[in-house]
């Protein structure tokens, strides 16, 4: 697997990689009404710090960064990640994540924090964790789960030293 900066070419492919994955209905907040013009401007676009992962020459996962908040709050790193779910469970979000923090130390952010992380998506949660990262907030209710109902979604903080 290689890490790189996402070019302009990558970048439909990792449109359909983050449709795919908001269809599921489990992780993300965004549904199919979402207007793809919003995503390209918070998410699938070079303004965006944005690396995809490659797997024998196909892109099967990206991350971006971004500042969580404008002037006083620029400081803190933003993130999110999405896998091909075809080949989940072999480590490409792991290595995501990890590259990530790296790059966000780069560009010179003090934290990185997750706004919302769905409470039942254990495996991130576990992952986060175990690269760094602590719960440091809750919103009850604050997803809701297309089988489960409403669950919590988490505030995710690392300080990146």
């Amino acid at each position: 697997m290689t890490i790189r900066a996402a070019e302009e070419k990558d970048l439909q492919k990792v449109f359909e990689i983050f449709q795919e994955v908001v269809n599921q209905k489990v992780y993300y907040p965004y549904d199919k009404s979402t207007p793809k013009t919003y995503i390209e401007k918070i998410w699938v676009n070079l303004n965006n710090i944005i690396y995809v992962a490659e797997l024998d020459r196909e892109v099967v996962g990206a991350y971006i960064i971004r500042p969580n908040q404008p002037g006083y709050g620029s400081h803190i790193a933003n993130a999110a990640y999405m896998v091909d779910s075809k080949i989940r469970g072999k480590g490409i979000g792991r290595a995501l994540g990890q590259h990530s923090l790296q790059s966000a130390k780069k560009a010179g952010y003090y934290g990185m924090q997750f706004n919302f992380v769905v409470s039942t998506n254990e495996g991130a949660i576990k992952l986060w964790k175990d690269i760094g990262f602590e719960i440091v907030g809750k919103a009850p209710d604050g997803f809701y789960h297309h089988k489960k109902g409403y669950v919590d979604a988490y505030i995710m903080y690392q300080r990146l030293e």
